[in-house]
């Protein structure tokens, strides 16, 4: 029974780990949703989002309220990024289960999905999204010499 507890930890422990995105896919996804700092933008379905990663309040209470406040936490890069990673760990099962994959296997075109909500991996207005991250993660010029 302990190792089974053990095992159960170190599976916890790695999907973890697997669900965090390296800095080339927050810089993508900085550059999508091009938001400066302290600006906010409106829109019928997450009400109010703000800072460089379009967080609203409510996804910012889902990553667990990281910062001093919402307001506070948009507009501080580190505090953000921590937020869109713990948001991801949370629900990268979710959408895994959805993409009928591993976590492990999950991709940042995926997490980019996984932003626009616990059900964006389901969601096939999220593809637009998720293509325009693959076009920054791999410019049709990588290639040329």
């Amino acid at each position: 029974m302990k190792n089974y507890f053990a095992l159960v930890l170190l599976c916890l422990a790695l999907g973890e780990i697997a669900a965090q995105v390296d800095e080339k896919c927050l810089s993508c996804l900085r550059q999508y949703e091009n938001g400066p700092r302290n600006s906010c933008s409106h829109n019928f379905i997450t009400k109010t989002s703000c800072g460089i990663y379009k967080i609203s309040e409510p996804f910012w209470v889902a990553c667990g309220r990281p910062g001093y406040s919402w307001g506070h936490c948009t507009t501080d890069s580190k505090c953000s990024a921590d937020c869109l990673n713990a948001y991801f760990r949370r629900y990268a099962s979710r959408c895994a289960n959805m993409l009928k994959k591993p976590v492990s296997e999950l991709t940042c075109a995926d997490y980019v999905r996984l932003h626009h909500g616990p059900d964006g991996c389901g969601m096939s207005a999220s593809l637009r999204h998720s293509r325009a991250i693959t076009s920054c993660l791999w410019p049709a010029n990588m290639f040329s010499s």
